[in-house]
C-alpha cells in the first residue's frame, strides 16, 4: 500500500436536519472524538510509517455528522500532529473536508486555510447542494439561505469547492431545472451525482417518497448523460467524467465505488476511535476492524474483516460477475451498497449493478477494447 486514505468523523453531531442523512445516528448525536482519541490516532499512523519500508502518503477526509461544529483547537492540534509526521518522515499529508458549509464564519475559515493548504493550494472543500425545496432543511430558518451566505464568504477567499448531489425521486422529475442550475450557477464546480441511500435516517417513513430504484438511478444517468455530452467542453460532472475518461484512456483512474481497491486503501474512524473500512462503513456499523485505543494500526490492517473487503473483488470476478463485459467499469461496485442490500454479505452483486449494467449498455454499448 504507497498510500493511506483515512476518513474521520469526529462528531455525530449536525446542524442540520436533511430528510435523507445517511448518518444519521440519534443515540450518538452528541457523540464527538476527545483530542486523547486524535493524539492516539496519530501515534497509531506514526508506529504504522515506523514499521513501513518504504514512504506512504496519507490523505485524511474529515467528515460527519458536520465536522465544522468541532471546536477550533481540535483541528490545530490535528495540523499539529500532522505536521510533526511530515517532518519526521518526510511524507506527503493532504487534507478534505465534506461540511453542509452551515454558520462558516472567519475563523473557521482561518482554520480551513491552514488545514487544507497542499503544496501551496487550497485543497477542495466538499459541500451538498439541492436546489429543489424542502429536502435540504434546518430546525430555523432557511437552509439554502445560510448555505449561500457562506458561499459568499467562500468565494471572497477563493477556496475551491465541488459539490455532491443526491439524487432522489424528485431529481428525476426535475431533471432539466437541476442540469440548468449547475451549468449556470456552477460551471466550474465539480459535481457528484449519487444515489439515495437507504440507511440512516433516509430508513424513516418521511423519506419513502423520495427512494428512487436502481432501474430509475439508471436512467436517469443515461438522461444526464445525454446532456452533459452536448457539450463541447463537458463539465466535471461524476460519475460520468471519470467513467466517459477510462471509456476513452482505458488507464484512468476510477472512484472508490468503482475501483473494487477500497479495502486496500481506506479506513474509517469513527468519534471513539473505532475503525471500519470507509465512512459508509460507520454509518452501517459494519464489521468493525478494532479500535485504536486497544490495537495498533498495522493489527487493524490485518484484521479478518479487512482481509474479507480486500478479497472482495478476485471472488465476484469469479462468481457472480464472472463474464460480466463491464467488470473493468465497476469491479462488483461499492462493497456497502452490498452489504445494504444483503443482509450485511458484501460477497454479493449490489442493487445498483442492474443502473450501471444499463447505463454503460445505454451509453457506451460494449467495453473499450
Amino acid at each position: 500500500m504507497n498510500h493511506l486514505t483515512l476518513i474521520i468523523k469526529p462528531t455525530n453531531n449536525c446542524n442540520a436536519n436533511c430528510l435523507y442523512c445517511s448518518a444519521w445516528e440519534p443515540e450518538k448525536r452528541q457523540a464527538r472524538m476527545s483530542e486523547k482519541t486524535l493524539i492516539i490516532l496519530f501515534h497509531r499512523v506514526e508506529e504504522w510509517l515506523t514499521l513501513s519500508k518504504r514512504k506512504k502518503n496519507i490523505r485524511i477526509i474529515w467528515h460527519g455528522g458536520e465536522p465544522t461544529l468541532m471546536p477550533l483547537d481540535f483541528y490545530y492540534k490535528a495540523i499539529e500532529l500532522q505536521e510533526d509526521l511530515k517532518k519526521t518522515f518526510g511524507i506527503h499529508i493532504k487534507n478534505n473536508i465534506q461540511t453542509n458549509l452551515l454558520y462558516l464564519d472567519e475563523k473557521k475559515l482561518d482554520m480551513l486555510e491552514r488545514l487544507l493548504m497542499f503544496n501551496g493550494k487550497r485543497q477542495t472543500i466538499g459541500t451538498s447542494f439541492d436546489p429543489l425545496p424542502g429536502i435540504r432543511v434546518i430546525k430555523k430558518g432557511d437552509y439554502t439561505e445560510e448555505w449561500e451566505k457562506s458561499m459568499t464568504l467562500m468565494k471572497e477567499r477563493d477556496f475551491p469547492f465541488g459539490i455532491v448531489y443526491v439524487v432522489h425521486k424528485r431529481s428525476l422529475q426535475n431533471i432539466e431545472l437541476l442540469a440548468e442550475t449547475f451549468l449556470n450557477r456552477f460551471p466550474r464546480t465539480g459535481i457528484r451525482f449519487n444515489p439515495l441511500y437507504r440507511e440512516g435516517r433516509a430508513t424513516g417513513s418521511a423519506c419513502e417518497p423520495l427512494y428512487v430504484t436502481p432501474a430509475e438511478w439508471g436512467d436517469f444517468l443515461v438522461k444526464l448523460y445525454r446532456v452533459w455530452a452536448a457539450h463541447d467542453k463537458k463539465p466535471s460532472w461524476q460519475p460520468l467524467k471519470e467513467i466517459e475518461t477510462f471509456h476513452l484512456k482505458k488507464k484512468a483512474g476510477l472512484s472508490c465505488d468503482y475501483a473494487g481497491r477500497c479495502g486496500t486503501t481506506h479506513l474509517g474512524i469513527d468519534t471513539d476511535g473505532t475503525v471500519y473500512s470507509c465512512g459508509r462503513g460507520i454509518d452501517r456499523k459494519h464489521k468493525p476492524y478494532g479500535n485504536i485505543h486497544e490495537t495498533s494500526l498495522s493489527g487493524i490492517l490485518k484484521h479478518p474483516a479487512r482481509i474479507e473487503m480486500m478479497n472482495r473483488s478476485v471472488f465476484l470476478s469469479q462468481t457472480y460477475c464472472h463474464g460480466c463485459k463491464w467488470w473493468r467499469y465497476c469491479h462488483g461496485g461499492c462493497p456497502m451498497d452490498a452489504a445494504l442490500n444483503n443482509g450485511d454479505d458484501i460477497f454479493r452483486k449490489t442493487n445498483f449493478c442492474v443502473s450501471r449494467f444499463h447505463f454503460l449498455d445505454r451509453v457506451y454499448k460494449e467495453p473499450a477494447a
